[in-house]
């Protein structure tokens, strides 16, 4: 144990006489972690964020669709749904987008049916944040809205709201509450009004809604249930939670492998880089372990204290970008990344991204990148350590 210390102090005394060459060694092994890890924080929490809001969606959702397009659909074949073995509810929802020209940003509107609070497990909140329990029912012109929104919007409780509707007639609603959920996807962007005026401010009919929400308790009889509509409602389209789980899981993972091969080659040009730095040790370098040699060191000590010198740096930068790229993702929103996950969604208020570590995924992205900086270094350091003293202070 003390011989192990004694080499791992003349370690680092060896690392702190050529601290500008280390310090930037760490720095560039620091940027590579901090792209690698920060893709992976990045993905995974989207999509455990988009995961957590499916298990809020019904179990099969129908659309009407003409020419490829979503158009409002007719609530008439409702009573049939509602009549196929399997299904618990049918209804349809009043929903749609909101651009504003004053932020640059997407809102979405929602017609309370009367229970969003218990489906979307929301909470109304007062401006200090405190909860205000259950919410009074809206009234016509009222409204309650997402934290981005309050956020971007600069709006308090009684505050006014100004948008314009589908023929472009000036709208205001009163602002009654701020909702908050488990899922920051849901109601960071989120405005809730009453069905009249949801279907006034989208154009929508008394007998038409923007699509249908089917409840089916048993996951085994979705397939069955959606065949059922599609006899219904040809040409409807009828969408299962379960397709929704892999579209976005394969989105996500489109986006985070595109970024992921890019960090990886810098990964390997930076190995490249430390392999040639290696591979022909300075003259001075050699004739350091010249000398340890000749003063008693065995070969085994001198691969042993190159190993804890670049375990030390590897360490020192793979903590340093895992460190920053947390504090990117999870504090600083991940500006440098937020575009490219989000694509057309960056029109949306940004929402805080809840902290998600997975500690094997972490252990992994160590060892792909610490173990083979170690490795890169034994055969030059074993190639000088193995020859004569006296031959290497001749040469």
């Amino acid at each position: 144990m003390r011989s192990f210390l004694y080499t791992a102090d003349f370690a680092l005394k060896r690392l702190l006489r050529s601290r500008t060459k280390n310090l930037s060694i760490t720095c560039l092994f620091a940027l590579i972690v901090f792209l690698l890890s920060g893709v992976d924080f990045m993905s995974g929490a989207l999509y455990h964020e988009t995961l957590k809001a499916i298990d809020f969606q019904p179990a099969i959702i129908a659309q009407n669709v003409k020419a490829g397009r979503q158009v409002p659909i007719d609530l008439a074949p409702i009573k049939e749904i509602s009549s196929i073995p399997g299904v618990s509810s049918v209804r349809g929802r009043l929903w749609g987008y909101y651009f504003d020209p004053y932020t640059g940003a997407n809102y979405t509107i929602v017609g309370d049916p009367g229970d969003l609070e218990a489906s979307w497990k929301l909470v109304c909140r007062s401006p200090d944040g405190h909860e205000r329990g259950q919410p009074e029912p809206l009234k016509n012109g009222e409204a309650f809205v997402g934290e981005g929104i309050a956020r971007v919007r600069h709006v308090g409780m009684d505050g006014l709201l100004n948008f314009r509707d589908h023929a472009a007639r000036p709208v205001s609603f009163t602002v009654k509450g701020f909702f908050s959920s488990p899922v920051s996807l849901w109601t960071h962007d989120l405005i809730v009004v009453r069905e009249d005026d949801a279907r006034e401010f989208f154009g929508l009919s008394e007998r038409s809604a923007w699509d249908l929400a089917i409840d089916v308790p048993n996951e085994l009889e979705v397939a069955n249930v959606g065949e059922k509509i599609l006899r219904i409602m040809p040409g409807a389209r009828v969408i299962a939670t379960s397709q929704l789980k892999r579209t976005y899981g394969s989105s996500y993972g489109f986006r985070s492998g595109m970024l992921m091969s890019v960090s990886v080659i810098c990964l390997l040009a930076f190995l490249i880089l430390a392999y040639d730095r290696v591979a022909q040790l300075s003259r001075e370098e050699q004739r350091e372990i010249a000398i340890l040699k000749a003063v008693g060191w065995e070969t085994r000590d001198v691969i042993r204290m190159n190993m804890l010198q670049s375990l030390i740096l590897s360490l020192t930068g793979f903590l340093l970008g895992i460190v920053l790229s947390y504090v990117h993702v999870f504090t600083a929103g991940a500006p440098l990344l937020r575009i490219v996950f989000s694509g057309w969604s960056v029109l949306y208020p940004q929402h805080p991204l809840p902290p998600l570590v997975d500690l094997s995924r972490v252990f992994g992205l160590m060892f792909m990148t610490v173990v083979p900086y170690l490795a890169v270094g034994i055969i030059p350091v074993w190639t000088v350590s193995v020859r004569d003293p006296e031959e290497v202070f001749r040469s």
